[in-house]
């Protein structure tokens, strides 16, 4: 499979969190499957240090960025097709919230998703490609729903998961419910082996139709 991971940038509080990002390619590397990096090519909408939480004048690039956390080729997201992913998998921190829409908690500013990152989302959607979330990776799915974003109720245990068949997403806390990186890693664990499981029964559904198509010799 190719399992699609979207990166915004490196670092808790303007990137993509770094324990979330490498427990995701663990897991889909341990399930003997394949992650494709994937992460804009454009400047962060704002840099923080993250010794002291203070933004700072520097600029970066949300795909260098990005690559600080990959040993594997990182792939713009404009040359990214949802065609040849099988699932898409978005982990959390600040950046996929940040980075991926501007205004975003700027005083009189109206936050809006970037065009590019809404349109790769919304053909995922459209296709009903199974897709995960960690923590505030879900915000630029919902997003694109056009859906109201709601405090989520504490989860029982660190494997309890928010499943949504009908769109097919499956959202897991991460660090928004838990501290010790044991119970991230345990929800990351069991939100991609349900992707994974929705992406079997895809194939499944899909293997008559492909027996039952015309031989084009």
């Amino acid at each position: 499979m190719s399992i699609g991971v979207l990166l915004g940038g490196c670092g808790y509080y303007d990137g993509t969190d770094a324990h979330e990002a490498v427990f995701t390619l663990l897991a889909i590397e341990s399930a003997g499957e394949r992650a494709i990096l994937i992460a804009p090519d454009i400047d962060q909408d704002r840099v923080v240090d993250h010794l002291t939480g203070d933004e700072v004048s520097e600029r970066r690039n949300v795909m260098r960025e990005s690559a600080r956390l990959a040993r594997l080729p990182i792939h713009s997201l404009a040359d990214t097709r949802p065609e040849d992913l099988e699932a898409l998998i978005i982990p959390g921190g600040y950046g996929p919230v940040v980075n991926f829409s501007t205004g975003f908690a700027r005083v009189g500013e109206r936050r809006r998703l970037r065009g590019d990152v809404e349109t790769f989302l919304g053909r995922c959607l459209a296709a009903r490609l199974p897709i995960g979330c960690v923590s505030l990776g879900e915000i630029p799915l919902r997003t694109t729903l056009g859906e109201d974003l709601t405090v989520p109720e504490s989860p029982r245990s660190a494997t309890a998961l928010a499943v949504d068949r009908e769109k097919a997403i499956v959202h897991t806390p991460g660090s928004t419910a838990f501290t010790r990186l044991a119970d991230v890693k345990a929800g990351i664990d069991a939100m991609v082996a349900g992707v994974l499981s929705l992406v079997q029964e895809r194939r499944r559904q899909a293997a008559p139709a492909a027996r039952n198509a015309p031989d084009p010799s």
